[in-house]
């Protein structure tokens, strides 16, 4: 077994958290292909599916506002980084969030994400 997955959590180291400093984002894929974007936000590391809901751009590309928002650089969709939910559109869904923990310095992920 990969030294990746700590068996004890089923959750998956997936970056350290030197590599992703605040207000930053990150992408990511889980051993399951899973496509993930990370934001350090000033409320700590968040973890949401890597598309946006109104056209698939990855939102790995987009910015972290001011006010703490993820918005796609496509259309300027607007989601909460901690829930998911889509604040403005054009259009589309809330986009999936994953259990996110900081375990020595690594971020580790859930491999499913969260129920909503």
């Amino acid at each position: 077994m990969s030294d990746a997955v700590r068996p004890a959590t089923g959750f998956e180291a997936v970056a350290r958290v030197a590599e992703l400093p605040p207000g930053t984002l990150m992408a990511v894929v889980l051993r399951s292909g899973e496509k993930l974007c990370l934001v350090h936000t000033s409320a700590g590391i968040c973890a949401l599916a890597d598309r946006c809901s109104h056209r698939d751009f990855p939102l790995s590309a987009g910015e972290l506002t001011p006010d703490g928002l993820l918005e796609c650089s496509w259309h300027g969709a607007r989601f909460d980084p901690t829930t998911g939910v889509m604040l403005t559109g054009p259009g589309g869904d809330d986009v999936k969030t994953y259990d996110v923990r900081v375990d020595d310095e690594m971020i580790m992920i859930a491999p499913t994400s969260v129920p909503r």
